[in-house]
């Protein structure tokens, strides 16, 4: 079994000088993730505090960075323990100090019941099996523990922390038929995940600037259809040693099919309603989660980097000449119906988006786009109408 590791907020001035103790809480199972302010302490816990299994003060210490020494002051722990209760996550706090006016004043003990005497070996082995003790009853960190090796993906040197703040939500979902946003938070841990492979050199950056192309993405990545037949995309073609292997390219189009539906409240929200189960979102989440663990593996392998061609004229990449297409910006997307409206960058009328296009192109609103027009004939009007025929890539 792999070792779990609790990740603690710690608040103290002199931290850069206890190095002894950082490295006796690791190993004692106990990340010590250290400030020297109040301000760039809460601050950092208040933005991330999913992150976070515990916190730690000391009883005095700055209330700003670049504040010098000799301006620690104990109201900064009670200013931090205000702070720490209006957080959505409840913490219970530790104190480490070598004040001894803190650590054996009644009043101040009344304030903190958890105090304990710096330089003393016992003090700090009761310490850490406190912390300990009380982590692990938080439900963050007990789903974190469970799904250790999804966590493990969510990195700054993977899909990002923010992607795991995501999951550690979806996990959380007690509201299975509530979809209104749960399919949308997978879609854009997708595009996380893309923007990874990105970073990794293992999909040209023109697949995720300036938006993601989710479809062109998994149909990159994939290499090719199911009949063999090489994707082409974005005037790319993938060589075959780094196509995904075939249960993950399957995920992920199983994904994609399911979240940009659901996002744009098509039949798939529908469905969802009419069932009355919570199967469907779940089966899409652990998919997700399957091809997370699948990426760290990959990625850890060291596979070859742009591993692709650039192919040039290739019609089926650029259906339409430039001279046909026209720039402008994705406006007014309607969540019920799944349409939306191109507004030109130069002079003329907004045109309709049909709701496939919005779908299959995950366009959102204000987005920049490249479409081509054309006109058609409103079967039930007789009018003659202009719509978006294709978003060029």
């Amino acid at each position: 079994m792999e070792d779990i590791l609790y990740n603690i907020l710690w608040i103290d001035d002199e931290h850069e000088s206890l190095a002894g103790t950082k490295g006796r809480a690791k190993r004692n199972g106990i990340n010590l993730i250290p400030f020297k302010s109040l301000n760039s302490g809460m601050s950092e816990l208040e933005n991330n505090y999913p992150f976070y299994d515990g916190v730690l003060l000391d009883a005095k210490f700055f209330e700003n960075e670049d504040d010098v020494k000799g301006s620690e002051d104990t109201y900064n722990v009670h200013r931090a323990k205000e702070r720490l209760l209006q957080l959505k996550k409840k913490f219970e706090v530790f104190i480490l100090t070598g004040q001894a006016e803190a650590y054996e004043d009644k009043t101040f003990k009344k304030a903190f019941t958890k105090v304990y005497k710096k330089g003393s070996d016992d003090e700090i082995d009761r310490l850490f099996a406190d912390i300990k003790l009380a982590a692990a009853t938080q439900e963050d960190t007990q789903i974190r523990h469970a799904y250790k090796r999804v966590f493990d993906v969510c990195t700054e040197k993977y899909i990002g922390e923010l992607a795991g703040q995501d999951v550690l939500n979806l996990l959380k979902v007690n509201d299975d038929l509530n979809i209104d946003n749960h399919f949308n938070a997978i879609r854009k841990i997708v595009e996380d995940l893309f923007t990874a492979f990105s970073k990794y050199r293992l999909l040209p950056l023109e697949f995720v600037t300036p938006g993601v192309a989710l479809n062109e993405s998994s149909k990159f990545l994939a290499g090719k259809a199911a009949d063999g037949t090489p994707f082409i995309e974005k005037g790319y073609q993938h060589s075959e040693e780094t196509h995904l292997p075939l249960l993950i390219a399957s995920s992920l189009r199983s994904i994609l099919s399911i979240t940009q539906a659901g996002s744009h409240r098509s039949n798939i929200d529908l469905h969802v309603k009419t069932i009355k189960t919570p199967f469907l979102f779940r089966s899409v989440l652990f998919q997700l989660l399957d091809v997370l663990t699948w990426f760290k593996l990959y990625v850890d392998s060291n596979p070859k980097t742009e591993n692709w061609i650039r192919i040039a004229n290739v019609a089926e990449s650029i259906p339409e000449s430039a001279e046909d297409s026209v720039m402008g910006k994705v406006i007014n997307v309607n969540q019920q119906k799944g349409f939306a409206f191109f507004k030109p960058d130069v002079v003329g009328d907004n045109v309709f988006i049909p709701p496939h296009l919005v779908a299959n192109n995950s366009l959102e609103d204000q987005m920049p786009v490249r479409v081509v027009t054309e006109e058609y004939i409103d079967n039930r009007t007789g009018e003659t109408k202009t719509r978006v025929k294709r978003i060029v890539n």
